[in-house]
């Protein structure tokens, strides 16, 4: 049988200091390099400047790319008339009736689909006073 101790037991001596405190660390002591020697680079210090290079590349190979995609797209002439109109829902109107005033000769669906992109519709419900921008269809 134990008995227990009314005590508790005393805590283990803390570690000693790994460097005596007058002296210091090796790598902060060697941590100035002359002038005139070269950057030496380690293995991962490699991988990392190359792949932080990569990235910088990439940015801005993707961030031309956005500006020549607008260069090269097909815009309209001077004489080709708008792309979009403004139109205000009045009281009993519908995208489809919307869409079949608009282009009168096209499908629809088709119309009611690219109104609901141009103005980010998630559905096909309009209010009356609601000012919707929809295609114009030659």
């Amino acid at each position: 049988m134990s008995i227990a101790a009314p005590f508790p037991a005393p805590f283990p001596a803390p570690f000693p200091a790994p460097f005596p405190a007058n002296q210091r660390h090796r790598s902060t002591a060697n941590a100035r390099r002359p002038a005139n020697r070269p950057l030496r680079l380690t293995i991962r210090g490699r991988v990392l400047l190359l792949v932080a290079t990569i990235l910088v590349l990439f940015t801005l190979v993707v961030a031309a790319g956005g500006f020549t995609a607008e260069a090269t797209g097909e815009v309209p002439g001077p004489g080709a008339g708008p792309v979009a109109a403004v139109v205000v829902v009045q009281k009993g109107e519908s995208l489809w009736s919307i869409a079949q005033q608009v282009a009168p000769g096209h499908d629809p669906r088709e119309i009611v689909s690219r109104i609901r992109d141009l103005n980010g519709l998630a559905d096909a419900l309009v209010i009356p006073g609601q000012s919707l921008v929809v295609p114009v269809v030659n």
